[in-house]
């Protein structure tokens, strides 16, 4: 078997290291091909748009490693998404808990809801608000990137903060209040 350093193999195969010299920047030393790999580094951006989901592929053609006698490999990135500190993401949608306290959720009250972009909008509670009561606000969700303008919803999940202890006369008085309820 005919190696590197054989002289016939380096004259048959002229083309193949100049070639090779060109894109890989080895030396031909006499008769014999020094081959060794020089890195070189290219800086790719990405532009993550809005609305992007987990597994979205992004290739970069011919920017991978490169190979002797073939085509240079692509790069390729799959988005993946960071757990956000408030919102869940459920397809376009986003989830959102709130804590309200019992006397507001059987009162009603106004409350200030974060949104996405770091803004908050006012929602005013006049229903009756019961474990596990949930409210969509339309178009507050994460944007859609097959559909530019368009976004998902934003659903809240009330979470209802019952006291920890009452008194006697506090629990007497809820009961006398809620007795006719439903």
């Amino acid at each position: 078997m005919r190696g590197h350093g054989d002289t016939n193999w380096a004259e048959q195969h002229a083309d193949w290291i100049s070639i090779w010299k060109d894109r890989h920047k080895d030396v031909l030393f006499g008769q014999s091909l020094q081959r060794g790999i020089v890195q070189e580094e290219e800086l790719v951006t990405i532009n993550v748009q809005p609305g992007w989901k987990k597994g979205t592929k992004i290739t970069f053609e011919g920017k991978g490693n490169e190979r002797p006698g073939a085509y240079r490999e692509d790069i390729i990135c799959i988005i993946s998404e960071k757990r956000h500190e408030l919102f869940r993401r459920e397809g376009d949608d986003l989830e959102l808990s709130v804590e309200i306290s019992l006397v507001k959720a059987l009162t009603g009250c106004t409350i200030l809801v974060p949104l996405l972009g770091g803004e908050h909008m006012t929602l005013t509670l006049d229903n009756i608000i019961h474990p596990g009561y949930e409210k969509i606000i339309f178009g507050q969700g994460m944007p859609i990137s097959s559909e530019p303008g368009m976004r998902g919803n934003l659903k809240i999940t009330f979470l209802v903060e019952f006291p920890t202890q009452l008194s006697y006369n506090q629990r007497s008085e809820v009961v006398r209040i809620l007795q006719d309820s439903s």
